[in-house]
């Protein structure tokens, strides 16, 4: 046999060995990383993403941030506080860290902001801390003048991304019809589009192309507090439209049944708590509920 021959089938060999499998027993990756939702913090702020850390072996980790509305480069901590609510008893600006040699020393932990204000920043640290003690605490994003512009509180990140509302009345909606049922938004793995399906009743009949929409507000107990289409406009043209493909279409008893493919330019954590809006044929708002 020509040893050209003898070393392909060793590599064969080596390749389908236990050693190599994903499913090795003796060698087993954590998969579990924590997660925060940031949001503006102060008048000003636009900022809003999230900021993921990821732990190593070696007790470090990956500090990620996939964040908008960011006007300058800065740093990013998590904090002694296990709130954002500046009021509270529980907020702290304080870096948390072990003690000596673990420093948040703002050099490693700096992020760089693009002109659209977006940052996909990450660096590597160590606070002395492992996933469980750093569990529950505060994220803070600062700007470049030490002013902070964004908070979020970690948790663990969930592998299964599905989102679900129950619709009920729009507020101050006075006309006849009572939207009953649930929409389903279902994130895909390793990415921000998502799959959005509904099951509803009570609608008026036969409405044709109608709207159905994720909106930037986070409650359904007034008007204003529903707010408009939610999107990201630096990297997503606003797609809850028609020609988005985000509507729905009845039969004769007012039921609709359907799903569609969207990208709104948000992920899960985004999305969560956001208010869901059934329009009826004339644009009316008609039902609204909670992704949760």
């Amino acid at each position: 046999m020509k040893a050209s021959t003898v070393a392909l089938a060793t590599i064969l060999q080596l390749l389908s060995s236990p050693l190599c499998a994903a499913e090795d027993p003796g060698y087993r990756i954590p998969r579990s990383s924590l997660i925060a939702l940031v949001e503006p913090f102060g008048d000003a702020s636009e900022a809003l993403g999230t900021a993921t850390v990821s732990f190593n072996s070696d007790g470090s980790f990956l500090f990620a941030l996939d964040m908008g509305g960011l006007k300058t480069d800065g740093t990013a901590i998590i904090a002694e506080g296990i709130t954002c609510d500046s009021s509270g008893d529980g907020f702290s600006t304080t870096p948390y860290f072990l003690g000596s040699g673990y420093e948040w020393d703002g050099t490693t932990n700096f992020y760089n902001a693009l002109s659209e204000g977006i940052s996909k920043s990450a660096f590597r640290f160590n606070n002395g801390y492992g996933e469980e003690e750093n569990d529950g605490h505060a994220v803070l994003i600062y700007n470049d003048s030490d002013d902070i512009v964004g908070c979020g509180t970690l948790g663990k990140e969930v592998n299964r991304k599905v989102l679900m509302a129950e619709m009920g009345k729009y507020p101050n909606y006075t006309g006849d019809l009572r939207a009953v049922g649930k929409v389903v938004v279902s994130f895909a793995t390793g990415s921000d589009n998502f799959l959005f399906r509904y099951r509803i009743g009570g609608l008026e009949a036969d409405c044709t192309d109608c709207g159905i929409h994720i909106h930037a507000g986070t409650s359904c107990e007034t008007h204003e507090l529903v707010k408009g289409h939610g999107w990201n406009s630096v990297v997503v043209q606003d797609l809850w439209t028609a020609a988005g493909g985000a509507t729905y279409n009845t039969n004769a008893k007012g039921r609709a049944k359907g799903y569609f493919h969207m990208f709104n330019g948000y992920g899960y954590e985004e999305n969560k708590n956001h208010a869901v809006v059934i329009h009826g044929q004339d644009g009316t708002r008609i039902a609204c509920g909670l992704l949760m």
